[in-house]
């Protein structure tokens, strides 16, 4: 088999810790592969999710479509506190695997594949 140098322009993984299965396939192949990313994430109204999650009277329930949903919260300051007593929600193995590892929580839904599904 033939040994190829791959350049992959993507995201990076959405776990720091965690290493690109792309990457990782290629490798196992026994190709030299360099990963650039080419977008960088931000979280944006971290205040106003703050003081969405602190209203915790106010909802039941929270449901997370996307591992960076999850991560968005973690950020937050005593985001237990808040989603503790709340029935999760997720979309997707990949949502649920992100939520019992970085919140600590059980959730419900990881069967469904979108929100429509979900719903």
């Amino acid at each position: 088999m033939t040994m190829y140098d791959i350049v992959l322009f993507k995201a990076p993984p959405d776990d720091s810790n965690e290493n690109d299965k792309y990457a990782t396939f290629l490798r196992d192949k026994g190709h030299n592969v360099e990963l650039i990313p080419v977008i960088q994430f931000n979280f944006i109204n971290q205040q106003e999710l703050h003081s969405g999650l602190s209203k915790d009277d106010e909802y039941d329930g929270i449901v997370f479509t996307s591992v960076r949903s999850v991560q968005a919260v973690h950020g937050i300051q005593n985001n237990q506190q808040y989603l503790a007593k709340k029935r999760i929600y997720v979309v997707g193995e990949t949502t649920e695997a992100a939520v019992r590892n970085k919140l600590n929580l059980e959730s419900e839904g990881s069967h469904c594949g979108s929100a429509e599904s979900l719903a």
